[in-house]
């Protein structure tokens, strides 16, 4: 097995010798007996577990040069996955940039067998992974828990003779003091007292790696500074240094000019359409600092779009409470700061402004109206022409304005909303493959239901909120009695609800409202009474206020 010792990991090896050695004092008859030898020849079958693109030291250098969000922005607008670390935090306020390639770590559950079979002394995994350290590495370790050690004070005392060039792990780490002496930087979830391997053991060296959601593959960039820990796959890493060192020269060039002329950032952004605008107020800046605006094609971006996962080691799903909600991370999943900011507005603001008119040319105006009443939370519907752009305006021009997409049948339509640079999907009725791929992305949505049965289906598959729709007999004592009975949902009556009924709904139990005709008179939206909506705005708002 000696052919071995230069491919295979210890953990590996160990398990190879096992094997041959239990195939060598076996007849061949009685080899399917051997369970180490099938294991060995499968744990073989394996992709590849570095990328075959090699991140050079200069490129190294210049990744390390940008920061983490230019990085992210980078990936974002390729359409990867989020590549933030989520929870890995830096252990010491201002701790220098870290830069450096993957060097990976598996930790594996504790299990009498597990601690058995793992190789010890200098052929255990994490001992091979800290002497593949030469300067340029970064060690990424994957815990099995947010709140376990993965090390400390002795055995990182051997990264810091081999000048790691930092540390990540979606665990936790001992010996603060000494770690922070050592002076290469750390991002861990926390730091702890405890030991860890009563709880994991250290099982594979420079294997392929989940830490804190993200996908880590040896030789991967790894970037961290202030914000956190990103990973760059070394597959597209030149790209993405290209697209992200483009952004930030358009950033630098903006933040300058609005620091010389203080103006609102809308005027220059969001890049909407996959290149800068001809003409527009940017392309006029870049060229006016003697930049071709046509070479940063790459700065299109959709504000809604921004990846991001749980944090590991969360408490409770989100977007169901009870089992897990399953994961799908893409270009679409949102960060769970973000879905529960959505959620805290509605339960904040409580009551939403739903404009649904066939007018063409009535979109933005009547709903600048209902916003200059008062309401802070809005949805535009699909059936309403302009929907998308005026989402997409508020979405750039309006942050103080929480804004969704209504009448949303089909995950092709929550992605076009999604694109436009919403923040919540609202349905007329549950569509389950919806409410699924939203909940899969964080994304807060409302699908109808008028029963509570569909409300608890609706629960169950993942919404948040339900949304009462049409309106039911008996108004607010229904809400009363399935809000009482049912205390998990968030009951959002939308069809039936009036000024003067809103704060009885309210008493009853209903999380927000949802205001459609009552909103939008439509005589008021025909006759471009903009004055008169936003009265009634102010008239909702006050009997919301009231309850």
């Amino acid at each position: 097995d000696k052919r071995f010792n230069g491919t295979m990991s210890g953990s590996l090896r160990s398990l190879a010798r096992r094997a041959f050695a239990a195939a060598a004092v076996r007849p061949v008859a009685a080899a399917p007996k051997a369970p180490y030898a099938h294991m060995a020849l499968r744990a073989m079958a394996t992709g590849p577990a570095a990328s075959a693109v090699k991140i050079s030291d200069e490129l190294l250098e210049k990744l390390g040069s940008l920061s983490t969000q230019a990085l992210i922005d980078g990936l974002w607008v390729m359409g990867w996955p989020t590549s933030h670390i989520m929870g890995a935090r830096p252990l010491t306020e201002g701790q220098k940039k870290m830069v450096g390639r993957a060097v990976t770590i598996q930790f594996a559950a504790a299990r009498p067998d597990i601690a058995a079979d793992k190789p010890g002394g200098t052929e255990s995994p994490e001992y091979e992974a800290f002497e593949l350290v030469n300067g340029k590495e970064v060690i990424v370790m994957s815990s099995v828990g947010p709140w376990e050690s993965v090390g400390g004070d002795i055995k990182f005392l051997r990264l810091h003779q081999n000048g790691v060039r930092g540390l990540v792990t979606d665990g936790s780490v001992r010996d603060t003091g000494v770690l922070r002496d050592y002076g290469f930087p750390v991002f861990s979830i926390s730091t702890t007292p405890r030991q860890g391997p009563h709880v994991h053991q250290p099982w594979s060296c420079n294997t392929v790696i989940n830490c804190g959601g993200v996908v880590v593959r040896p030789g991967d960039a790894i970037v961290g500074d202030d914000d956190g820990a990103v990973v760059i796959p070394a597959a597209v890493a030149q790209e993405v240094y290209d697209i992200a060192h483009s952004r930030e020269i358009v950033e630098d060039i903006v933040k300058q000019e609005l620091t010389e002329n203080p103006g609102p950032p809308g005027k220059f952004y969001p890049f909407m359409s996959g290149k800068i605008k001809p003409e527009s107020p940017l392309w006029k800046l870049i060229e006016s600092k003697g930049h071709d605006p046509k070479k940063f094609k790459h700065t299109a971006a959709r504000p809604g779009a921004r990846a991001g996962t749980g944090v590991p080691g969360a408490p409770r799903a989100r977007g169901r409470v009870g089992p897990g909600a399953p994961r799908s991370i893409s270009s679409y999943t949102q960060t769970g700061a973000s879905y529960d900011h959505v959620l805290q507005k509605f339960a904040e603001h409580k009551a939403c402004a739903v404009l649904r008119t066939p007018i063409e040319g009535a979109c933005t105006p009547a709903m600048d109206a209902a916003v200059a009443g008062g309401f802070k939370l809005v949805e535009f519907t699909l059936t309403t022409p302009g929907c998308l752009d005026s989402v997409a305006e508020y979405a750039a021009n309006r942050p103080e304005v929480l804004t969704g997409v209504g009448t949303v049948m089909s995950v092709d339509d929550a992605k076009r909303a999604m694109d436009a640079g919403a923040k919540f999907i609202v349905s007329p009725v549950i569509v389950p493959e919806v409410v699924q791929w939203c909940a899969e992305n964080m994304i807060v949505c409302a699908p109808g239901c008028q029963t509570p049965t569909e409300m608890v289906q609706a629960w169950k598959l993942g919404a948040p909120i339900q949304k009462l729709f049409p309106g039911v007999m008996g108004g607010p004592n229904w809400v009363k009695a399935v809000s009482a009975a049912l205390p998990m949902l968030r009951i959002n009556p939308t069809s039936g609800v009036e000024i003067d009924t809103a704060a009885d709904y309210l008493r009853a139990g209903a999380g927000s409202l949802g205001f459609v005709a009552p909103a939008f008179p439509p005589d008021l939206v025909a006759n471009k009474d903009w004055d008169g909506i936003s009265e009634i705005a102010r008239k909702i708002q006050a009997a919301v206020k009231s309850a």
